[in-house]
C-alpha cells in the first residue's frame, strides 16, 4: 500500500490534517509527537544526549521544548547540533514504519515537518503539502507561540519557501480559511488517497 508524507510550515495545520485523516481510518506517524515523548522520558537516549548538550532546558525529568526552541532558533549552529542528535533516530523510525505500512492494507500518512528540507521524499509514494497564506500564517505562529511577528518570520526562515515545496508536492491543501473549509478539503483528499491503493 502507498505511504504518504504530510508536510508544511510551522503552524500550517499539519497535525489537524493528520488527526482528520486518522479519524477516517488512516494509519499515522507523528514525528513531532514521537520527539515529544522522547523529551518527556529521561531514560531515552535522545533525552540524555539533548540534556548533555543543553542542560539548561531540563525541568524535573523532562526537556522544555519552549526553552530549547528559544535557544536553537536564535543560533543556527545550535539548531544543527540538535538536529544531529534527533534526526537520525526519527528518520530511522520513519523508514521502518513506512516499510511496515507498505505490507498492510491501509492508507498510511506520516507527518514530517522538514520532509523537503531534509530530502526525505524518497521514503514516500506521494507528498501532501498543507499551505497557508503568509500573512495568515505569521499571525497564527505569533498567537500559537505567543511571540512577535518578527520572531515568527525568523522561524519561517528555517523552512524552504512555500513556492518550492508546492512544486515538489503531489497534493496541496490550502488551510488559509476556517476549520469547516479544511474538513471539506480533507474529505476530498481522502477520496483521492483511497483511489491510490
Amino acid at each position: 500500500m502507498p505511504v504518504f508524507g504530510l508536510t508544511g510550515n510551522l503552524a500550517s495545520g499539519k497535525s489537524t490534517v493528520l488527526g482528520l485523516l486518522a479519524k477516517k481510518g488512516a494509519a499515522i506517524f507523528d514525528a513531532d509527537r514521537l520527539i515529544h515523548n522522547w523529551y518527556r522520558d529521561s531514560s531515552t537516549g535522545i533525552y540524555k544526549k539533548v540534556a548533555a548538550v543543553f542542560p539548561q532546558v531540563c525541568r524535573d525529568g523532562f526537556i522544555s521544548r519552549k526553552d530549547l526552541g528559544s535557544i536553537v532558533f536564535h543560533d543556527i549552529r545550535k539548531l544543527r547540533r540538535l538536529e544531529k542528535i534527533v534526526h537520525p533516530s526519527i528518520i530511522n523510525e520513519l523508514k521502518n514504519w513506512a516499510t511496515n505500512m507498505r505490507k498492510r492494507k491501509v492508507i498510511a500518512v506520516a507527518e514530517t515537518p522538514l520532509l523537503f528540507e531534509k530530502k526525505l521524499e524518497n521514503i514516500f509514494d506521494a507528498v501532501i503539502l498543507v499551505y497557508v497564506k503568509k500573512d495568515i500564517l505569521i499571525g497564527r505562529i505569533a498567537r500559537h507561540h505567543r511571540c512577535s511577528k518578527h520572531y515568527a518570520l525568523k522561524r519561517l526562515e528555517f523552512y524552504l519557501p512555500i513556492k518550492e515545496k508546492a512544486k515538489k508536492a503531489d497534493f496541496i491543501i490550502d488551510n488559509s480559511a476556517n476549520r469547516a473549509s479544511l474538513i471539506k478539503k480533507v474529505d476530498t483528499l481522502w477520496k483521492v488517497l483511497k483511489k491510490a491503493k
